[in-house]
């Protein structure tokens, strides 16, 4: 029998974490991972899914079922219903995503469609699903955003790295790595359609790659992947504009000579610290928010663990934070003080092969 995501027991006696991974599913260990931690950050492997290239991984908000993106050239997308009392997934059901390379999938509030970004060509999807959540045929519309004017050795063709429903499921937010643009999209849920309603440039070489709505309703944070910078934007919920307000680092020391790349970005449930990861120096950076989401400061850096720290994810207790680090092939778990915000290791590194996403379900 299945049961919603959010009946597993609360995190104060442990959870569950889907974790999705880069490598072919022919590699030993890889797939689609589910991982058992416990209070105090032990982890342990349940099982693996052989997929190929599950890179990431969504829930459904309503309903017992994952959805994942197949990040090959040929894009598709798979979703499957899972028993989370047992942790034993039912048969994927597989479409083509329409479009290459998708790297990033979310799921709309109501769970009636999966918005799927595709770094490949720079395809935005929106693909309806079934009355049990599942996907239930491909597409019903596919966007492909414009490139721009070369402009020295930047990035010039589209990259779209994510896509983000407003929490009212009204809008839809999409980065552009390549073209260092955010668009949004107005959404007609008994359509399954997208209409364009703004475009946001952000200064040339930023890379926006991933983005969070912070709980005030009032800002957004954008994480820069090329320039490993944060962008505080203010978010009008009623109209559905984005207006960049302040550019900070996410790295303690911004001019360290070795190559680096930003990755991830989670709030705090409370909306009071943020926490992004840097590929390079490969840790962790915690910051401070402050007047709803207006303020953001750097506090401090931790070590990951591991190698090029890929996501993150804070437990639904919002006491352990989990890192994905890819080339280690190790998933990390880190303490969380929820006053201060400041994390420490947790327990010893899980063996997961090239992990790239952690989903917590459940409460």
């Amino acid at each position: 029998m299945n049961h919603p995501p959010n009946d597993l027991p609360a995190t104060a006696s442990g959870g569950t974490l889907v974790i999705g991974s880069a490598a072919p599913a022919s590699t030993p260990g890889a797939g689609l991972s589910t991982v058992r931690y416990d209070a105090g950050g032990a982890m342990s492997l349940v099982r693996t899914l052989p997929v190929d290239h599950p890179s990431y991984v969504a829930v459904d908000p309503t309903r017992a079922v994952l959805h994942a993106v197949v990040e090959q050239e040929a894009g598709r997308v798979l979703s499957l219903g899972t028993d989370v009392d047992t942790v034993t997934p039912g048969p994927p059901a597989t479409v083509a995503s329409g479009g290459a390379g998708p790297c990033h999938l979310a799921v709309h509030p109501s769970g009636s469609h999966v918005f799927v970004a595709h770094y490949g060509d720079g395809v935005l999807s929106a693909i309806p699903t079934g009355a049990d959540g599942t996907i239930a045929a491909g597409p019903v519309q596919t966007i492909r955003h414009p490139g721009r004017e070369a402009c020295g050795e930047l990035l010039t063709e589209p990259h779209a790295h994510m896509a983000a429903p407003s929490p009212d499921g009204r809008f839809l937010l999409c980065t552009d790595l390549g073209t260092d643009r955010i668009h949004v999209y107005a959404f007609t849920e008994a359509t399954g359609r997208l209409s364009a309603h703004q475009t946001v440039g952000l200064p040339p070489g930023r890379g926006p790659r991933h983005l969070v709505f912070h709980p005030s309703a009032r800002y957004v944070h954008v994480l820069n992947e090329l320039s490993s910078t944060l962008t505080v934007c203010t978010w009008d919920p009623h109209a559905g504009r984005l207006g960049p307000t302040a550019e900070l680092e996410t790295r303690q020391d911004p001019g360290a000579p070795n190559a680096n790349s930003a990755a991830a970005v989670r709030l705090s449930a409370d909306g009071r610290f943020l926490y992004t990861t840097n590929r390079g120096d490969d840790a962790i950076a915690v910051h401070a928010v402050r007047d709803d989401g207006a303020s953001v400061e750097l506090l401090t850096t931790v070590a990951c663990g591991g190698s090029w720290p890929r996501d993150i994810a804070l437990s639904p207790d919002g006491r352990l934070l989990f890192c994905a680090n890819q080339r280690s092939d190790t998933l990390t778990a880190f303490h969380r003080d929820p006053s201060s915000g400041r994390l420490t290791p947790a327990g010893e590194p899980l063996a997961i092969t090239e992990p790239t996403s952690v989903l917590p379900i459940g409460r």
